[in-house]
């Protein structure tokens, strides 16, 4: 067997597999209780329907019957696939997701052959979803990072121009707790208010070590849409992307209306203020990756805002794996965009 056959990259994996698409790939139905969603145990066949719960937007399950346990998409294909949560059967179960769900994770990851130390004690302090839980709202920070170097390698690198930069208040953070020596990402919501920074790791041996992105355990995520608040009120149309790399590079080739979800499953709420934003009488292109988990979305995406926009799904395959490794030429062509 060839070496790369065995790499997994648990933090990508986490990242790129959402819950629901484990779950319908099991055939798993559940039924919406408040803020989670519930349905008979699929793990040891319970006949409670309450017994095993799920919070979609934050990716975690608990089983409060004969499990007794919970986690995250990893513990939960391991305890589908061979009943326990084992570090040799999260591998198992990792390489499993990578086969159904995820065919290039990007031309940078790490490998690591079984869950490091840091990564197993995550899994096992993951939050399980009460079931009167509230739902999380995100706060504004009180502060905002300062002295970020904006010349850094990993830009040029990766062809994000200084503009670019400077416009989305990109840069490493050298010093403090959260996230230094890594790319600082502002996010905002969708008021413009500073919500949460992300840390994008700049190398090989970060990505190993404590995964590519890092983002506060507070955040929300599935109730932030990338990028909206920049997007003018009489914006016609949105460019809808899965990262933060994307909707760098498109806008820096003159597409200024990428938002991002985020990875590659599109929350309630994010249906929402993109809904909300745009009206009924406006238009979304969805321009996901050019993989298993890109098109689910893309098919998902078209599904549920078809009801309330009209949406076109660009298949970026022809040219590239992702829309930010896009030429001017390629991207435009999507688009169906004379020049």
């Amino acid at each position: 067997m060839k070496q790369k056959e065995n790499w997994v990259d648990y933090k990508a994996i986490k990242e790129l597999v959402s819950m629901q698409m484990v779950l319908d790939k099991y055939g798993i139905k559940l039924k919406n209780s408040g803020k989670n969603h519930v349905s008979c145990c699929p793990i040891h066949n319970g006949t409670n329907f309450r017994q095993f719960s799920v919070n979609l937007g934050k990716n975690i399950w608990q089983c409060f019957g004969d499990c007794k346990t919970g986690g995250n998409v990893l513990d939960f294909a391991a305890m589908m696939e061979f009943g326990n949560k084992e570090p040799a059967s999260i591998r198992q179960a990792a390489l499993k997701l990578t086969n159904w769900f995820v065919s290039d994770f990007s031309d940078e990851e790490a490998t690591s052959e079984l869950p490091t130390a840091e990564e197993k004690k995550d899994s096992e302090a993951t939050e399980v979803p009460a079931e009167n839980e509230d739902r999380k709202v995100n706060k504004p920070l009180t502060f905002e990072l300062k002295n970020l170097d904006s010349n850094h390698e990993w830009f040029e690198a990766r062809g994000i121009l200084p503009a670019t930069v400077k416009y989305f208040g990109l840069g490493l953070q050298k010093k403090g707790k959260a996230i230094p020596n890594r790319i600082a990402i502002p996010i905002h919501d969708h008021l413009g208010q500073l919500v949460a920074y992300c840390g994008r790791a700049v190398d090989k041996n970060q990505i190993r070590k404590e995964g590519k992105y890092k983002l506060p355990a507070n955040l929300s995520k599935s109730e932030v849409v990338y990028n909206l608040h920049r997007q003018p009120k009489e914006t016609k149309a949105l460019i809808l992307v899965e990262s933060y790399i994307s909707a760098w590079k498109l806008h820096q080739m003159g597409i200024p209306c990428a938002v991002a979800i985020m990875g590659s499953q599109l929350s309630k709420s994010q249906e929402k203020l993109i809904s909300d934003f745009l009206g009924s009488h406006k238009r979304i292109v969805c321009m996901f990756d050019a993989d298993e988990a890109g098109r689910k979305c893309a098919e998902d995406c078209l599904k549920r805002l078809c009801r309330k926009l009209y949406v076109k799904v660009a298949d970026i395959s022809p040219y590239a794996k992702k829309p930010h490794q896009l030429t001017s030429e390629n991207l435009h062509a999507c688009l169906c965009i004379k020049k």
